[in-house]
Formats: structure tokens, C-alpha cells, sequence
């Protein structure tokens, strides 16, 4: 056996994407204007995306490759540009903060890129190993990035040391994770005897209520516990907040977008192409259903009372992964009712998501820059001060927060409904979910009353940079026109879905 073309045309964007971290590491030791780096870095998405596309334009899918443990289906490919906007988000925001704070510019957008070839290999994978290994080369980056703030922010004598803080927990945090997962993976393929997801799938159609069947209900857990680290989901959280505040901010909208979409990217493929859904699901569904309430509200209450806004921003994103998983729990509650548009409705929810965050942290980067202030009360004033910077940021807090009309709210309401209509006991999750986002508002809307009520510290006139006017203001359209238009994205996220729950033989 060999490694075939058609293995590495499916595995171009990979390749693309690595030999671009490459060469922005080579340009690294040659150039002395830093902004080169991240002209490289963001220009350079483009032959990977065009390798994306060039893909979807392929009439089949899905499609296989390397004997099975690469699968390119319309799910891959929609969390490959998602994966790929991540990318050009960061470079964006980061242009001036690497520049002012990171002595290391080439490694930082390096480290990026070589995570985000590890996020794309968790969304295609269709193999335990392979999809462990990916999960390995996303990770080992973001725990050198949350501890590369070398120069601290001004106003703030303690950020550096608290970033070498930051890295060193994420680390250890990681390591544990990683080994809960592998465990999990372990005791999977005890009870299967294989490691790829469909021949796993199959053998677990045998398993009765055996000794078996009590193993891979430990494996469920394990695998669960393990991904629910990448997600930053309750009671496996605990890594978010002290990394969030002490990591460069860029390097926190990284992690806050995509360790957790490549998290659940991984976590749904194993869960529905594995089968595991169709085995235990009640208790799986009782396990998932209680990280949801405790994720949403642990996040929603402790993200009240938080002055730093990185922080509040960490609690946030953890609230925000209880909601995708109350549509991941109507998946394990009725695996076999499962509809196209309930899965879609996780994509959407991601991609809106990644949308709004790129855009509050682009308003977060942008006072940092200007003022050095990284406190919820630095906020006040600031439409004095930037009348523009104040509109964006309110507008993605917003729909952070989930207020109608805007996308925040359509994704909300299309998961909770995608819940209800399933019936049993989903409604009740349902409620504690509609709660928990009137909850989320008291700090949202707090944070916008700062912004347009309390009186600016100072007077003067913010300076907000080309590149994060960009990034702010290409956030601002999308969450608009995702508002207005949102049925092609349903559409793209449908397409995504429809590969899982066909390959699993699901009714839709």
C-alpha cells in the first residue's frame, strides 16, 4: 500500500496551510519589518482556501483517503473556511498588538497556523488515532502562545509574568485532559476492537447490556470529560479563566474560537460517526444535559461580578459552549430522530459565534492598544472617545447577548427550537437555557451602558488601527448579513449535518 495523489489532493489545504507556517517562520529570520509577517500570513490563507474549494467543486463526497482515516465531506468542509476566517480574524487583530507586546512575531503567527492545520486534521478525521494526533498538534501551540507576552501592557506591570502563568496551567491542564481523552479512546476500542469510526459504529450495533456495555459507557464519559476540556465546558473549565487573562489577547480570541470549534468539530464526528449516540443515550444524554445547565450557569452568573474583561469574556465563551451542547443533547436524546436542521444548527450557532467574537475582541485589542486598559470600567465612555469603536463593539455584545433581531438571537433560537421539537425532556433544558440568556444580558448590556452611559476618564480621541478598523467592521457586516440572509448559511451548515447523519443512517 501506498500513499496515493488523490490522498494528498485531499490533504492539500493541510499541506498549504503548513508550508505556509513554514515559510512566515523563514521570513521570520530575514525581514525587519514585522508587518510583512502578517501581510504573509493572512494573503497566504488564500491557497489553502482555494484548496477548499476547489474540493467542494468535487460533484461526489464524501470522499476518502489514506486508508480510511481522512474523511472530506461537506462537515469538513465547512469547518475548514471556518477554521480559515479564525485565521485571518487573528492575523487582523493582532497586526499592531504583536508588534507593541510580542517579541516574537513570526512564531506567534507560526504557532497559529500549525494549530489551525491541527483543527482542520480534528474535523476530517474519521479515526481515533489520527483525530488524537490532530487534537495533540492543536494544542502544543496554544500553550506556547498563552505564554508569549514578554513586554508588559502598559497600565498593567504584572501581565507578563502572569502570561508565563498562563502557559505553564495550560500545560498541565492540557496534559491531564489529553490523557483522560486517550483513556477514554483506550476503553473504546477495547469494547470495538477497532479504531475507526465506522467499523466502530458497527460492532457497537452487538453490544448488548453486558460487560461491555458498562465499559463503553465509561468510554462515553472519558471521551466526553476530554473533549469537554477543549470546549471549556463545566465541571472541565477550569483551565479558561486565568488563561483567557493571562494570555496575549489575540491569543485569547484564539482559544476562545478555535480550540472550541475544532472541540466540538471532534466531538460530534466521534459521537455521531462512531455510533456512540446510538448506544447509551440516556445516559449520555443525562451526562451532556448536566454540562450544559452547569456551563451555562456557572458561565452567566460568575460572568457578572468580573471586572477584567478578559475574564468575563472566559466565562462568557464557557456560557456559550452550555447552549451548543443543549442541540448536542437533543442529539443523544433522540439519535434516531435526528434532523437535518437540528445538527445544522450547531455549525450555524459555531460560525455566528466565531463571527461576533472576532469582532468584541477586535473592540477589546482596540482600547488595550490605545489606553493599555483591560477592565470592564475602561470601557466607560468610550463612544465619547470612538463613537465608531463603541457602535462595533456594542453591536457584537449584543448579539453575544442574544437580543433580537440580530444573528446572536437567530442562532440562539434555532438550536433551542431544533431542542423543543424533539420533545421528552429536552423542553425543560430548553427553559433553563431561555433563562440563563436573560441572565447573560445583565453583563452584556452592562458592559454597552459603560460604553454609551458612564462618563470617559479622559477626553481625548482613541486611535484605533487600519487593521482592526477592517476586522471590527467586516465582523459588524457579517453578523448583519447573517442576521438578514441566514438561510445560506443553514444551508452550508445543512449540507455539514446531512454528511454525518446519513453516514450514520440516521432519519431526517
Amino acid at each position: 500500500m501506498s500513499i496515493t495523489a488523490t490522498d494528498l489532493w485531499l490533504l492539500s489545504p493541510e499541506i498549504a496551510l503548513t508550508l505556509l507556517a513554514l515559510l512566515v517562520l523563514s521570513l521570520d529570520f530575514v525581514v525587519k519589518r514585522k508587518a510583512i509577517l502578517s501581510i504573509v500570513s493572512i494573503l497566504g490563507l488564500i491557497a489553502p482556501a482555494a484548496f477548499v474549494t476547489q474540493i467542494g467543486l468535487t460533484g461526489s463526497r464524501p470522499l476518502s483517503g489514506f486508508y480510511g482515516m481522512l474523511r472530506v465531506d461537506n462537515y469538513a468542509l465547512f469547518f475548514d473556511y471556518l477554521f480559515l476566517l479564525i485565521g485571518a480574524g487573528v492575523v487582523l487583530v493582532s497586526y499592531d498588538y504583536v508588534r507593541l507586546y510580542l517579541k516574537n512575531t513570526g512564531e506567534f503567527y507560526a504557532l497559529m497556523l500549525f494549530s489551525l492545520v491541527g483543527a482542520m486534521m480534528m474535523a476530517s478525521s474519521s479515526e481515533l488515532i489520527t483525530i488524537y494526533i490532530a487534537l495533540e498538534l492543536t494544542s502544543f501551540p496554544l500553550y506556547i502562545m498563552a505564554g508569549m507576552l514578554r513586554n508588559s501592557v502598559p497600565g498593567d506591570p504584572g501581565s507578563a509574568s502572569r502570561s508565563s502563568e498562563a502557559g505553564i496551567k495550560y500545560v498541565l491542564l492540557g496534559a491531564m485532559s489529553s490523557a483522560i481523552l486517550l483513556y477514554g479512546m483506550a476503553l473504546l476500542y477495547g469494547s470495538t476492537g477497532s479504531t475507526d469510526l465506522g467499523e466502530i459504529a458497527t460492532a457497537l450495533t452487538s453490544i448488548g447490556h453486558g460487560p461491555n456495555s458498562l465499559v463503553l459507557l465509561l468510554a462515553d464519559v472519558f471521551i466526553f470529560a476530554g473533549f469537554g476540556f477543549k470546549i471549556s465546558a463545566v465541571p472541565f473549565h477550569m483551565w479558561a479563566p486565568d488563561i483567557y487573562e493571562g494570555a496575549p489577547t489575540p491569543g485569547t480570541l484564539f482559544f476562545s474560537v478555535a480550540s472550541k470549534t475544532a472541540g466540538f468539530a471532534a466531538l460530534i464526528r466521534v459521537f455521531v460517526d462512531g455510533g456512540l449516540v446510538q448506544t447509551s443515550s440516556f445516559y449520555l444524554w443525562g451526562l451532556i444535559a448536566i454540562a450544559a445547565i452547569l456551563s451555562m450557569t456557572l458561565g452567566n452568573v460568575v460572568a457578572i461580578v468580573q471586572s477584567d474583561i478578559k475574564r468575563m469574556m472566559a466565562y462568557s465563551s464557557i456560557a456559550q459552549a452550555g447552549y451548543i451542547l443543549v442541540g448536542f443533547a437533543a442529539l443523544a436524546y433522540r439519535p434516531g430522530g435526528a434532523s437535518q436542521a437540528g445538527n445544522a444548527a450547531i455549525l450555524v450557532f459555531l460560525a455566528i459565534y466565531v463571527i461576533t467574537n472576532i469582532g468584541a475582541f477586535a473592540g477589546i485589542i482596540a482600547l488595550a492598544n490605545a489606553t493599555g486598559g483591560e477592565r470592564v470600567r475602561d470601557f466607560d465612555g468610550l463612544v465619547r472617545r470612538s463613537p465608531t469603536l463603541a457602535v462595533g463593539m456594542a453591536l457584537c455584545l449584543l448579539s453575544l447577548a442574544g437580543i433580537p433581531p440580530l444573528a446572536g438571537a437567530v442562532s440562539k433560537i434555532i438550536i433551542f427550537i431544533s431542542a423543543w421539537q424533539d420533545g421528552g425532556l429536552l423542553p425543560w433544558l430548553v427553559i433553563i437555557a431561555l433563562i440563563n440568556s436573560v441572565i447573560s444580558i445583565a453583563y452584556y448590556v452592562g458592559v454597552v451602558y459603560r460604553i454609551f452611559v458612564s462618563p470617559p476618564p479622559r477626553e481625548d480621541r482613541l486611535r484605533v488601527s487600519p487593521a482592526l478598523s477592517v476586522a471590527l467592521g467586516l465582523s459588524v457586516v457579517a453578523i448583519i448579513a447573517t442576521t438578514i440572509f441566514i438561510q445560506p448559511l443553514l444551508s452550508a451548515g445543512g449540507l455539514g449535518a446531512n454528511d454525518l447523519v446519513g453516514f450514520l443512517g440516521l432519519t431526517h
